[in-house]
């Protein structure tokens, strides 16, 4: 996290280097291979940081995710007549390392404070355990999902749902 005009160039490119490089790298080494076998399912994460909502101290994080989206529909679109499906994954808040060591620049004192502040505005009131995003993509992944192509699935708890936090009859 940093603020925009704090953002180094090396930051910012990590980011990119990471979420948009390492994800275009990793398509253009499976395809042939799918391409080979008769059809393939590849799965992107993305976030929901981006695309649909941001937070301060984000951008180039956002930039990157939003960009993966981008990048999902226009290979859905080209590899869906050779059997090819792509669909990305948009996830809020996991318990992951990442958002521990956000939770630790937000708030060095108590982070766990910061995490459970994200529950809060999160309608299921807790984030995401990794293993649940795990069957997302097994589930995008498998047969199952085998009509689907170039879609956004949106895996955070409800949170990008309400209008805002203080209006409303709950």
């Amino acid at each position: 996290l940093a603020p925009f005009e704090e953002m180094s160039d090396e930051m910012r490119d990590f980011h990119i280097d990471v979420n948009i490089k390492g994800v275009w790298n990793t398509c253009q080494a499976v395809i042939p291979y799918m391409l080979e076998q008769g059809g393939g399912s590849i799965v992107i994460a993305s976030s929901v940081t981006g695309d649909i909502v941001a937070d301060a101290g984000e951008a180039a994080y956002a930039m990157t995710k939003a960009a993966l989206v981008g990048l999902t529909k226009c290979l859905a679109v080209e590899y869906a007549d050779r059997h090819i499906r792509v669909n990305c994954s948009q996830l809020g808040y996991a318990r992951t390392p990442m958002v521990e060591k956000m939770a630790i620049e937000s708030n060095p004192e108590n982070p766990e404070s910061a995490i459970q502040d994200i529950a809060v505005g999160v309608p299921m009131k807790r984030l995401a355990d990794p293993l649940e995003v795990g069957e997302l993509f097994a589930f995008l992944g498998s047969d199952e999902a085998s009509y689907l192509t170039g879609s956004q699935i949106v895996i955070d708890g409800g949170s990008t749902l309400p209008e805002t936090m203080s209006m409303g009859t709950n």
